[in-house]
């Protein structure tokens, strides 16, 4: 967080995620008062994030806490089969700690196994997640979002699905079923 993402974007994808406050980037070692660093514990308010940005804290709980640059492409191919290159995963660092990333598996699978995600369960495949539901103002209204991995106990993929405005919707019940639609697409 509070960096660009390492992936080239369109610029409307590249904002810094973080806490913002008039257009200007939150620094959390100065925060504005003392119940900022707590709305940012749980998401509210001023926080900022992509969907991209949540599929990589997805991949860094499932990798052990190991923070992964986003791939796109495992490997270029040329017509009629012949392998060109095959990209090499690339370690940005460990910002969780791997006892704590263990831990965090284990209740993600719990969401999806009996808590707010069973949406996503994929039958035959572990799959760990975490639903949020963004209030954005009144009436309603939504921002739903599903972030997880798969298998949870050695991932293939990691995902964030986020939809916006959504009347009544809630990250278990409209964003968790896509995503289970997407981990069985490219886990299958």
């Amino acid at each position: 967080f509070y960096s660009l993402p390492p992936l080239e974007l369109p610029e409307s994808e590249r904002a810094a995620s973080g806490l913002y406050d008039h257009g200007r980037l939150f620094d959390p070692k100065h925060p504005d008062t003392q119940v900022d660093p707590g709305r940012l514990a749980f998401g509210q308010e001023r926080l900022a994030v992509t969907p991209l940005q949540m599929a990589m804290v997805a991949a860094a709980i499932g990798n052990h806490g190991a923070e992964m640059r986003p791939q796109i492409v495992e490997r270029i191919v040329a017509p009629g089969g012949k392998k060109i290159a095959h990209l090499q995963p690339d370690q940005l660092g460990q910002p969780i700690k791997r006892q704590t990333a263990d831990e965090l598996t284990r209740m993600m699978e719990l969401v999806v196994t009996g808590g707010t995600g069973t949406a996503a369960s994929i039958p035959g495949i572990k799959v760990a997640g975490k639903t949020g539901t963004a209030e954005v103002g009144r009436g309603n209204i939504y921002t739903a979002w599903f972030a997880a991995f798969a298998p949870a106990d050695a991932p293939r993929v990691a995902i964030a699905v986020v939809l916006e405005h959504q009347l009544n919707g809630f990250g278990g019940t409209v964003s968790a079923p896509i995503a289970k639609q997407v981990m069985e697409a490219l886990l299958r």
